[in-house]
């Protein structure tokens, strides 16, 4: 072989090397590219199931919200009933003892 095809073959052969290289580069790249793109993905179906999760967790506290309220009402209610019952018995007590002193004063009179 003449010494102008053995450069020749020579860059050629050069030409490749770096032409191999660069595709071992890309597809490196392409590699990291799809891991992204899956992990990407991913990442959105964790965000699609956590937005549902915190949608029922939003319901869910708005039914113990309900229920917290009634129970902070009860023991108000509780003490408005005993108020009324202790006012209920000064009020009968006060009745009866006017009706018995009056009772008394009638008797006394009628002697």
């Amino acid at each position: 072989m003449d010494e102008a095809v053995k450069a020749e073959l020579a860059r050629l052969r050069d030409e490749d090397n770096r032409q191999n290289h660069r595709i071992d580069d890309l597809e490196q790249s392409v590699k990291a590219i799809q891991d992204l793109t899956i992990s990407v993905h991913a990442l959105a179906q964790d965000m699609r199931q956590m937005l549902s999760e915190l949608k029922d967790q939003g319901t869910r506290l708005e039914r113990f919200d309900g229920r917290l309220e009634a129970l902070e009402q009860q023991p108000a209610r509780r003490w408005q009933r005993m108020s009324d019952k202790v006012l209920d018995t000064a009020v009968g007590l006060l009745a009866g003892a006017v009706i018995t002193g009056l009772a008394m004063l009638a008797v006394q009179y009628i002697r």
